[in-house]
């Protein structure tokens, strides 16, 4: 989406650059002619610019619609590209959006033959919220800090009661939460170059350097778990850097490949924890910290060597294979479980993390076309993450900054391997149709998981009918089943997690897909695609967790250019997702409520999703006059249906009347007419109208639940102690124009 303005530009341009081409294909002199010039001397040069004055007209959440991009009102400069060749070299500079949030810059260089060097600037803006509000002040390194007066005003009305310290709160939050915009913004540049040695060795470098600075929305916990009040949402500061470096050396010729590099990667974090004031309180107390502290993303890094080959054999067969090997790591300094200073904080088993893990990654494949009519590929991956960090214990560890707690916490390195081994053979017995047989094994060893080991074993099934003029068929069957062994129960037990629970991404699961793409051209100006597709997965074994999930989807469409100058496209899809999730309400603890089934309770999960995508483009329908109409539709609905046996005893006949989540709704519309017309072979006048339409009804994140935490709407009741940050899943209407004019020389 954010993309779309620029490639609305690029269309232009295009077609500008196709309607100049041909006025000069007609005014083009004879060979007789031309002047004699000497092929040393070749040179052209070219340029292109759009410019011109957006416009706007935004009801609801303008942060939404502006996510990843700036489509602010004003005059903007975009589309500028520069291009010199020559017999020997070329040159390119480009620039988008300049001056706007999510601008861009390029430039490219190639000495035909032997050097080759591109440079990319890009800003990707992240605007996360125009409606939050927040008690809190950034004095720096990481720090939010409350005024010491409302912290003081709240902690002194806390002793009279609950009710005193909701009116306290929501008095604070409506009259000196302050409004602000929260974003943040990436600035990534790119180098690459390429340099031909000689003519079977190149030389071959890329660097990329990511900036994040800005605000980003967390919520966090100031009680013994998350779930305990205070709650607080608010924007905490970032500024990270994250450096990735790439080079090897490749020699390739008619026989085959090989080269050898270094990759590296370092991610600095400049604000490693954030500490808050806790609104509750002015004072440490063992019952409760003044402020509360969050460890973010540790700085780390990695290194791997690669050596990648391939050799090309006898019989029409080629062997590849790619080794790497790493490591990753980060050395920070371990922060204190605790900076209540009414806490006396155990001490620490080591003042670093040295966490360290190896890496090995290799693939091995043999294609072969023995025959004519036969087609071989066998691949073999290998994937070993072997975590040497030295385990962390930490006794009478102080858990959050409410209490201390003398149960021995320990640090779990989890390593694993992964072996998969694919085995494909294809056959075609006639010209257009070919049928294949596939199989898989995916074997993976884990440690610290309630399964020792894995089996994966998959068989598929294809039939591919490609070539032919009028008709394109793909199919494919497949059927999986994974299982596991060295069940260890003991691993659950040790976190309170019920017997019969299963983690989906281990636990036994039977598995089948259905895919089907077709496309058919019945005469040269008509094209008919659809596609349908089905599968499902059983996890037999798992009793609380995840049981089943299914999916369906299926799209239909086609193409209709019935003139050089018309063309008509429609695409309707259809996505369906269905999940059964089985659950027990244990608490509190200790037994009988740990065993009992009738505090059982599960979820049935219906996610659909409906696409309508239609354009229209009247390409010089009317003299010198492009013009182009889309339409995308897309709306999700999401539904979740609990259900509690008869005689359960979670919920008593005290308990108010359980009512249903009403369903998630999503749906956005976009439309947008471009028009341009050709007031000379290389200048164009356009204009371009979008219309976005963003609707949302969300029961955890939606007004009609969140209002009550607004600063401005702030009110006693379930929610009052929690400090919310204001953000919301909030609709929006937008219309945006373009007045703009393409330039091309």
């Amino acid at each position: 989406m954010r993309t779309r303005p620029i490639l609305i530009g690029a269309l232009l341009l295009a077609t500008a650059g196709i309607a100049q081409a041909q006025n000069q294909q007609q005014q083009a002199p004879t060979t007789a002619q031309l002047p004699a010039t000497p092929v040393s001397s070749f040179m052209a040069k070219y340029g292109q610019v759009d410019f011109g004055y957006r416009g706007d007209s935004i009801s609801g959440d303008e942060a939404r619609y502006n996510r990843f991009r700036d489509l602010r009102q004003g005059p903007f400069l975009d589309r500028l590209r520069l291009e010199r060749v020559t017999e020997t070299w070329l040159g390119k500079a480009e620039a988008d959006n300049v001056g706007y949030r999510d601008q861009r810059y390029a430039a490219a260089f190639e000495r035909i033959g032997r050097l080759k060097a591109n440079f990319e600037w890009n800003q990707i803006p992240l605007f996360i919220s125009n409606s939050t509000a927040s008690l809190y002040t950034h004095t720096g390194n990481g720090v939010l800090a409350i005024d010491n007066a409302i912290q003081q005003t709240i902690q002194d009305a806390t002793l009279l009661g609950t009710a005193s310290r909701d009116r306290a709160i929501s008095n604070a939050l409506t009259t000196q939460a302050k409004r602000f915009d929260m974003r943040s913004r990436r600035d990534v540049g790119t180098f690459d170059l390429v340099y031909a040695v000689n003519r079977d060795v190149d030389v071959k470098f890329n660097v990329k350097n990511t900036h994040r600075t800005g605000f980003n929305l967390m919520s966090f916990g100031l009680g013994t778990s998350p779930g305990l009040i205070p709650a607080l949402e608010m924007g905490v500061p970032t500024d990270d850097r994250t450096t990735d470096i790439k080079g090897r050396i490749e020699f390739a010729n008619a026989r085959g490949l090989l080269s050898a590099g270094y990759n590296g990667s370092w991610f600095d974090n400049g604000i490693p924890t954030v500490r808050f004031d806790n609104p509750l309180r002015a004072t440490d107390i063992i019952a409760g910290a003044s402020v509360g502290q969050a460890v973010l993303w540790p700085t780390n890094s990695s290194f791997s060597v690669n050596v990648n080959g391939s050799y090309k054999l006898p019989a029409k067969t080629r062997a590849n294979a790619a080794i790497s090997v790493g490591r990753w790591s980060q050395d920070e300094a371990i922060v204190p479980p605790s900076v209540n200073t009414a806490l006396v904080s155990p001490p620490l088993q080591r003042a670093t993390a040295e966490t360290r893990a190896d890496i090995v990654s290799m693939v091995y494949s043999l294609n072969s076309r023995p025959v004519r009519n036969v087609w071989l590929n066998a691949k073999y991956r290998y994937y070993d993450y072997a975590n040497k960090t030295p385990h962390f214990e930490a006794l009478q560890a102080a858990i959050g900054d409410w209490a201390v707690t003398t149960q021995n916490h320990e640090t779990e390195p989890s390593s694993f391997k992964r072996r998969t081994l694919d085995l494909d053979a294809s056959f075609t017995p006639l010209e257009y149709v070919a049928f294949g047989l596939g199989y898989g094994r995916e074997d993976a060893d884990r440690t610290f998981r309630i399964f020792e080991k894995t089996a994966d074993n998959t068989f598929r099934v294809t039939m591919d009918s490609t070539g032919n003029d009028y008709v394109t068929l793909r199919a494919k069957y497949e059927s999986s089943s994974r299982s596991g062994s060295g069940f260890q129960p003991q691993l659950l037990e040790e976190v309170d997690e019920q017997p019969l629970t299963r983690h989906f991404d281990i636990a036994d699961r039977d598995r089948y897909r259905v895919t089907t793409v077709l496309t058919v051209t019945p005469v040269p100006f008509l094209n008919l695609n659809a596609a349908v597709g089905t599968g499902k997965d059983d996890y037999t074994d798992s009793g609380f967790g995840l049981r089943d999930s299914k999916t369906r989807n299926w799209s239909a469409g086609f193409d209709v250019l019935p003139i050089d100058s018309v063309n008509f496209g429609f695409n309707y899809g259809f996505e369906k997702l269905t999940a059964f999730q089985y659950s027990r309400t244990a608490n509190p603890l200790p037994s009988p409520t740990f065993d009992d089934p009738t505090r059982d309770w599960w979820i049935d999960s219906d996610d659909v999703v409906k696409t309508v995508a239609a354009s229209l483009d009247l390409m010089k329908a009317l003299p010198k006059t492009d013009i182009r109409l889309s339409y995308d539709l897309m709306d999700g609905k999401a539904a979740y249906v609990y259900g509690l046996k008869p005689e359960q005893t979670v919920f008593t006949s005290s308990t108010l009347p359980l009512r249903q989540l009403a369903p998630v709704k999503n749906k956005l519309t976009t439309g947008r007419f471009d028009v341009q017309h050709f007031v000379r072979p290389n200048v164009a006048l356009g204009v371009v109208y979008r219309y976005e339409e963003y609707k949302v009804q969300d029961f955890a994140l939606g007004s009609a639940t969140l209002n009550r935490l607004d600063p401005v709407n702030a009110t006693t009741g379930v929610f009052a102690s929690t400090i919310y940050s204001g953000y919301l899943y909030r609709p929006y209407t937008a219309h945006t124009w373009w007045l703009r004019m393409t330039y091309l020389w």
